[in-house]
């Protein structure tokens, strides 16, 4: 049996988070300021780029701020669960292809949706 998770790269799913939350490049969370710096990289997750910004002088990392911040499932977890939904499978389904407790993807789903529905323009 394949086991899913093994098969996504942390690596790749940080720098995807990167490109897409900073694509005209790294700004503050906190003041929306381009003058950062980088500050190592995090003692769990390697993948994980810590930075500290020189106009506000405050730590953030790739997740600040974001959905994905806070929770102890991988990054790798959290894009898998969002490409199931995607295909529209149900939180069972997932459940079972992330082994995970039916109950965690139930928590993990509904802040997905959430974040998107937050994230969504407003009509024009």
């Amino acid at each position: 049996m394949i086991h899913i998770p093994s098969l996504i790269d942390d690596a790749k799913c940080f720098e995807t988070v990167r490109l897409l939350r900073w694509p005209e490049g790294v700004s503050c969370p906190h003041c929306d300021s381009f003058d950062i710096t980088k500050q190592g990289r995090d003692d769990t997750q390697p993948e994980r780029q810590r930075y500290l910004c020189q106009t506000c002088e405050r730590r953030f990392d790739d997740l600040t701020d974001t959905i994905f911040a806070g929770h102890h499932q991988p990054l790798r977890v959290w894009i898998l669960c969002l490409y199931f939904m995607g295909l529209n499978l149900s939180n069972h389904q997932i459940a079972q292809e992330l082994d995970l407790n039916k109950d965690d993807v139930q928590q993990m789903t509904g802040q997905l949706r959430q974040g998107i529905v937050r994230k969504k323009p407003a009509p024009t």
